[in-house]
Order: structure tokens, then C-alpha cells, then sequence
């Protein structure tokens, strides 16, 4: 996802965002769900799952992804992958999506609550964890459903770059507006929680933006 430049479809052409490994760690740090199955949605190159795979040696995957270039390196990180669109898929096996414990996936903002809707359909018993603008919360056509599910909302107070730095050792262009981790638990609750993440330095940012360079 990126507040600018963004496409029409999870994962499609024009809307490839690489999630920073950095933004994935902090939450990490916070947020400690069970082991086993993890699905990803949009999973793209797989930068969600590598960051993940940094942290945690409990965590088996599912990637979906519609990109059917990404398959190769997919592949080289789970051998459960279907390549489609996950909004009318994915093509794993019913008893693969029971096992899911936790989806997480950083959706594009137009399909964004239909990747959130069809992620709650498949796999009802699993935690969502999702990178969504702040301001997702702010919406007529959404307000419902906020109201009925209050997410959990851990704000990064360092804005992401998800575009590749043109030179090595620089930061990308950061996005124009705050990002946070959006999380439901199973079933309904009365409320969720807000909190803010750690900060991550420059320099570990700087890092994570040298990844098309």
C-alpha cells in the first residue's frame, strides 16, 4: 500500500509496494500471536514473510499472490503457493486455511476492507494484522464495520518508504501520510486498543531502502 501512485488491484502492476522489514519488526516487538500457519495475502516478493522468518521459527506459510512472476521466489520461501486473485481464490486446500492462525499483508488501499472481508471468511478462527493508513479509520463507507469490529491500531511513528532509494545508503521517499498495524482478533469485540510502536533509527530505516537499488 502507498497513499500515492497506488493501482486498482492487490499486488498488480501498478501497485507493488515492498513492505520494510523494519515496519514489520517493530510490530513484532509488540505483538506476539501464535505459531503455525501464517497466510499472505498479497504477498508479492515475499518481504512480509522474510521479516517475519528473521523473528520467528514457529511459522509455517501460505502466500497468495496474483503476480505469477513473484512464484519463483515465493516458492523459495513455503511451497504453498497460489497465484490469483485472493479477493475470488486462493486455490489452497480447505483444511490448509483452517489450520491459519494469523494473516498479515499490507493490501492495497482500494481492496483493502474486501482483502479484510474475504481474510475473515476464510480463515474466521485466525488473527488479522494488516498495514493501513491512520486515517482508514475515517471513512462513512467503513464506519460500520468499525464500530462492530474495533481493530487494534499500533501506530508506526516513523512514515514508510515503500519505494527503492536510487542511491545506496539513502532513504527512498517516504510515504505522505502515518501508517499503523490494524489488527482483529477472532469474533466480536466492544473495543479495540491503540498504541504507538517503537521508533526505528534513520540509519535501520536506511537500511531497509536499498532493496531495488
Amino acid at each position: 500500500m502507498s497513499s500515492t501512485g497506488r493501482g486498482q488491484r492487490l499486488g498488480g502492476k501498478d501497485d507493488f509496494f515492498v513492505t520494510p522489514s523494519w515496519a514489520v519488526r517493530r510490530l513484532l516487538e509488540d505483538w506476539k500471536p501464535p505459531g503455525g500457519f501464517w497466510l499472505e495475502p498479497g504477498a508479492g516478493n515475499g518481504a512480509i514473510i522474510k521479516a517475519v522468518n528473521e523473528v520467528r521459527s514457529d511459522v509455517s506459510w501460505l502466500a497468495a499472490e496474483i503476480r505469477e512472476e513473484e512464484r519463483p521466489a515465493l516458492e523459495a520461501l513455503t511451497p504453498l503457493v497460489s497465484i490469483g486473485d485472493f479477493l475470488t481464490g486462493p486455490d489452497f486446500q480447505p483444511e490448509a486455511l483452517e489450520k491459519v492462525t494469523v494473516v498479515i499483508a499490507n493490501p492495497a488501499f482500494v481492496i483493502a476492507q474486501e482483502v479484510i472481508d474475504r481474510s475473515r471468511q476464510l480463515c474466521p478462527r485466525a488473527e488479522l494484522m494488516f498495514l493501513l493508513r491512520l486515517n482508514y479509520v475515517g471513512s462513512e463507507d467503513r464506519a460500520e464495520f468499525m464500530r462492530r469490529f474495533p481493530p487494534d491500531i499500533r501506530t508506526l511513528p516513523n512514515r514508510p518508504s515503500f519505494v527503492p532509494s536510487a542511491k545506496l545508503g539513502t532513504l527512498g521517499k517516504t510515504d505522505s501520510i502515518e501508517y499503523c498495524w490494524m489488527g482483529w482478533l477472532p469474533g466480536q469485540r466492544e473495543r479495540g486498543t491503540f498504541r504507538v510502536l517503537a521508533s526505528t533509527s534513520k540509519e535501520q530505516r536506511r537500511a531497509d531502502a536499498t532493496w531495488g537499488a
